[in-house]
């Protein structure tokens, strides 16, 4: 495959593993990434909200995407999220993503004076970012989730900034939960790539032309997801919703990321990938073991194929059982 495909693409908004003095892990991050394309994600966003990539410095998120390209990641298969609070930060992280030939930088609004962003300012926000960045190689996802930054990107600033730069804003990735408001920038605005952050809304999404998802559950069951991309039709796409909101209830008992980790170093033994950046914290052990188990037990009731972290079936320790069901 060259780049992203155009049409059901599944992408991972890949969880950052984290090593000694809160830098990224790149090789540990580089074998992860390896593995979800094989298992069927067609690309990586990186440092996005679930990996945390606001909390990096900038010389950090450079160094990790450069090694994974090195190591073999193609450039147009990832798309990096270069949200940062201060506008020299978001260019400078541009601008290097693009030199690489990624196939697109996302970014968000910064998540700073939550209650007095306006339309206006969201879009002088972006102008000054695509102003100050002046590249005619530009390909801007927008990215909306309010429940984090606190401002909306609204259908009225999309379509300012498609008609101020034409051909620069490539799509929309909108995690806002509101298949309503998705639907609304499917119609009006069909010429740009949507995907959406809720992995539930993926059939009707894909029904109504949109491009996939960029999602974080894929992170933890992608083989899965790839099923269900695969599937033919919109019916037989959401034959699967009710397997994916199973495995989402147990990871969403605690904070995502976390939840996230915590179950990929229950799969690869390996404790390296519970670290999480503060203010967030890791899950308490006890949490973690009862989490693990009963996730374990949601993969094992999935067809061996769908299977994407515990390939052998694993029983759980029926002490945590007890403790959990008492």
């Amino acid at each position: 495959m060259v780049g992203l495909p155009t049409r059901d693409c599944l992408a991972v908004a890949v969880t950052t593993p984290i090593g000694p003095g809160f830098h990224p892990d790149a090789d540990l991050l580089l074998a992860r990434c390896r593995q979800l394309l094989a298992d069927g994600c067609d690309g990586i966003t990186l440092f996005g909200t679930t990996g945390e990539g606001a909390e990096f410095s900038v010389a950090d998120r450079m160094a990790t995407l450069d090694r994974l390209i090195e190591g073999g990641v193609d450039p147009r298969r990832i798309i990096v999220s270069v949200g940062a609070l201060a506008i020299p930060d978001v260019v400078a992280l541009a601008r290097h993503a693009l030199d690489r030939k990624v196939d697109g930088v996302m970014l968000m609004p910064p998540c700073v004076y939550r209650g007095g962003v306006t339309e206006d300012g969201t879009f002088r926000f972006y102008t000054g970012v695509i102003d100050t960045l002046a590249r005619a190689d530009l390909r801007l996802y927008l990215y909306h989730f309010p429940d984090i930054c606190g401002a909306p990107i609204t259908p009225n600033v999309v379509r300012r900034l498609d008609e101020r730069y034409p051909g620069n804003i490539a799509g929309i990735k909108d995690s806002g939960g509101d298949l309503d408001y998705t639907e609304t920038l499917l119609r009006r605005f069909s010429h740009l790539s949507v995907f959406t952050g809720s992995e539930t809304h993926v059939p009707q999404v894909l029904a109504s032309g949109g491009r996939g998802t960029i999602c974080g559950l894929a992170n933890v069951m992608p083989r899965l997801m790839r099923a269900m991309f695969d599937a033919p039709n919109l019916f037989e796409r959401r034959r699967y919703i009710p397997q994916i909101l199973g495995g989402d209830a147990i990871l969403s008992r605690r904070p995502f990321i976390a939840s996230v980790k915590a179950i990929l170093a229950d799969a690869t033994g390996d404790p390296a990938w519970r670290r999480v950046l503060p203010p967030m914290a890791e899950l308490p052990l006890l949490e973690e073991a009862r989490m693990a188990a009963d996730f374990r037990r949601w993969e094992a009731s999935l067809a061996p194929e769908a299977r994407s972290l515990y390939h052998d079936e694993h029983a759980a320790d029926p002490k945590i059982v007890a403790l959990r069901r008492s």
